[in-house]
């Protein structure tokens, strides 16, 4: 697993709790990871990897999940 400092998991399941997407920053469901546009614009690979369990790669998933999403940013359609 990657290094994710203790401070950054507690974000990372803060935003997965709120009902803003830290992917664009736009509204999501609370508890889901990304808003419905951010999710479906990842590979379904990565969507898979979002239903790990906290604590046991959903950390590593998510950050993999907003780096991608950062990269494709211009991408938006």
């Amino acid at each position: 697993m990657a290094d994710i400092p203790v401070d950054r998991r507690i974000e990372i399941l803060d935003s997965l709790g709120s009902t803003k997407c830290e992917g664009c920053g736009k509204a999501k469901q609370s508890m889901k990871s990304h808003c419905r546009a951010c999710y479906f614009r990842l590979p379904k690979d990565l969507q898979r990897k979002l239903y790990e369990r906290f604590g046991s790669g959903y950390e590593e998933a998510f950050e993999e999940s907003l780096a991608y999403l950062k990269t494709k940013k211009g991408d938006l359609s």
